[in-house]
């Protein structure tokens, strides 16, 4: 029986990070939701261009992040909805589209699974991190290998490159190569030394592991799975279910390659961005916990 209650517990807690606290009815919850929906709304207005794939890196999804790790996936995805709808009614010009709109809540929930087993496996007095790591470097491995398949396999054999950008497509190969490389090292870099100091830190060290790797994980689902996906349906809900065109379908210089390249660089910032924050707001966290907890 008091397995069943422990394991019951550890269950509602995973959904619920912050239970007994009623988030929506707590004032120092709904202070720091209404902080991070505004930082996420106003970071929106900053991103940094990159003109040469005609994409932009922007953080945006930061302060999203940090709604799902905290508030767990039940609260993230309804706040992540309250954001994307925000931001469309404020930011948006153009047609909204399902697709699209359940991005960021799904972000939130992603962001609370992977907040929620790090609790847990900082909650192991003795846990060994070796299933942890093993299971890092999985996420980092499909992320390098699919990158370098789209770019070595895809982009030289894609017929449907106009003429006109074939200068354009060396570049965009051997670039995104080497970002990807780049990329790969940086975290792995990362990675090991927070492995290495594991004994003087084996809190931020687990944290590390798990931060970066919800990071990626949303890379790849959003910018490598969906997203050629929803562009397409995007097209075709606009155009009467009309096909693009080969070239807006297929073409790897129209979406991937833009966005392997964005997202190389992009990444590593978000995953150490992620990371600091939590390093930071654990302790406030907990505080307010312990005060609210006091006081019943």
């Amino acid at each position: 029986m008091q397995t069943q209650e422990k394991q019951s517990k550890i269950f509602v807690r995973f959904l619920f990070p912050l239970f007994p606290i009623k988030i929506l009815k707590a004032t120092n919850s709904m202070a720091i939701i209404a902080v991070l929906i505004a930082l996420r709304l106003v970071m929106q207005l900053i991103s940094v261009p990159i003109p040469a794939v005609t994409q932009t890196i922007s953080l945006s999804w930061v302060p999203l992040m940090i709604m799902g790790w905290y508030f767990g996936p039940i609260y993230g995805f309804l706040l992540g909805a309250v954001c994307d709808t925000l931001s469309y009614f404020i930011f948006s010009g153009g047609v909204w589209f399902w697709m699209y709109a359940i991005q960021e809540p799904l972000v939130a929930v992603i962001l609370g699974i992977f907040g929620g087993v790090c609790r847990l496996r900082r909650s192991k007095v003795n846990a060994n991190m070796v299933n942890d790591v093993i299971a890092q470097q999985l996420i980092y491995a499909i992320f390098a290998v699919a990158s370098y398949v789209i770019v070595i396999l895809w982009l030289t054999k894609d017929r449907s490159i106009p003429s006109y950008q074939s200068h354009a497509y060396v570049i965009y190969k051997y670039l995104s190569l080497s970002l990807i490389t780049t990329f790969f090292i940086a975290m792995e870099f990362f990675g090991f030394y927070n492995i290495i100091h594991r004994k003087e830190n084996k809190f931020k060290t687990i944290t590390f592991i798990y931060a970066s790797s919800a990071v990626v994980v949303v890379m790849l689902i959003f910018s490598f799975a969906l997203g050629p996906i929803s562009t397409v349906a995007y097209y075709k809900y606009l155009h009467n279910g009309k096909e693009p065109s080969s070239w807006l379908q297929y073409g790897a210089v129209y979406y991937l390659i833009p966005r392997l390249i964005v997202q190389s660089i992009k990444v590593p910032i978000e995953a150490t961005l992620l990371t600091s924050l939590v390093f930071v707001l654990d302790p406030k966290i907990d505080r307010m916990l312990l005060n609210i907890n006091n006081r019943w």
